[in-house]
């Protein structure tokens, strides 16, 4: 039996949001605020372990669809620069299984009155399967709702 293909990609996204670097900042820093934007399916839920966002910080969480855990993720905080950049890792497990390992970097770049977020996601599939377009599709989720939460509460 051929052993699965990995498959790695890098996917690239940013918005200009209307918000200082400051408060793109804190709505990564403050986990509450991340519960409030960060995408989940809605029939699914996010159940968070501890939080702690420093540099060398280990966070879990896990994704629930009826009492069952669909998806679970093991971030680790590899640099933050406050109101710069945070880079992360990120490993997905579903069914016991590593399904994907992730470095991500979001780039905070004053532009105007607000900000240029850049974000950039190495990513490797395991299992044969490139899953890059939903990648993309995620990334974009993920920049709207970062979006509606700093821009209303900046509003």
């Amino acid at each position: 039996m051929a052993e699965p293909v990995a498959i790695a990609e890098t996917v690239h996204d940013e918005r200009v949001m209307k918000a200082s670097p400051a408060r793109v900042y804190m709505a990564f820093a403050d986990a509450e605020a991340r519960k409030r934007w960060e995408p989940t399916p809605p029939d699914m839920e996010m159940r968070y372990g501890p939080s702690s966002f420093e540099v060398g910080a280990h966070e879990e969480s896990e994704m629930i669809k009826d009492g069952e855990v669909m998806a679970a993720f093991d971030t680790r905080y590899i640099d933050i620069l406050p109101e710069k950049r945070i880079v992360s890792s990120i490993r997905v497990k579903a069914g016991g299984q590593i399904m994907s390992c992730s470095q991500s970097t979001v780039e905070l770049v004053p532009e105007g009155n607000g900000t240029r977020v850049i974000c950039y996601e190495q990513v490797v599939w395991f299992g044969g399967q490139n899953m890059k377009k939903e990648h993309q599709e995620g990334w974009r989720t993920l920049l709207d709702g970062l979006q509606n939460e700093v821009e209303e509460s900046a509003a």
